[in-house]
């Protein structure tokens, strides 16, 4: 398994346990906003791993 799948993996657990969350409370639940914070890193790291791994390097030419 990659890093990215188990990056992927982590962040559909977290959504599940958000929505979850907040529907046994609310979404303005101090437990649910914790939840909330912890997925925006995990799709921050999610993104910085993406961006690392798409762009070009620097000794390849943009326009191919």
């Amino acid at each position: 398994m990659t890093s990215q799948h188990l990056l992927t993996l982590a962040i559909e657990a977290k959504r599940s346990e958000l929505y979850h969350q907040a529907d046994r409370s609310s979404f303005t639940s101090p437990h649910v906003l914790k939840l909330s914070h912890e997925l925006d890193l995990l799709l921050l790291e999610y993104s910085r791993f993406v961006q690392k791994y798409s762009y070009p390097s620097s000794n390849e030419s943009v326009l191919g």
